[in-house]
């Protein structure tokens, strides 16, 4: 008599080790991703600035002068602060891509 060997049915099996090794994987791509459009967001911000300060500058003289520089300005606090955001972001990739070595 013969038995037929049979695979294993590793369909419903999940290695703990593989699991978070692909959780931190997704983790390190959606850190980047959200550094890349971070940085696609400040240089949109750059841009409406420049265009900013020459509307502002050149049509509205006649305005006064903290409501001609209100909307500049609140671009460049929000410059900064994405700036802000941008570093720790690349820190915290930085930490997690020695994590992973």
């Amino acid at each position: 008599m013969i038995l037929k060997l049979r695979k294993p049915d590793r369909r419903r099996f999940k290695s703990k080790v593989l699991e978070k090794r692909r959780r931190e994987r997704e983790k390190y791509y959606s850190a980047v991703s959200v550094l890349v459009v971070k940085i696609i967001l400040m240089i949109f911000l750059f841009i409406l600035l420049s265009v900013s300060l020459r509307l502002f500058n050149n049509k509205f003289q006649e305005s006064p002068f903290i409501i001609r520089y209100m909307i500049p300005a609140l671009v460049v606090v929000f410059i900064i602060w994405l700036f802000i955001s941008i570093f720790s972001n690349i820190k915290t990739i930085r930490d997690s891509s020695k994590l992973k070595r």
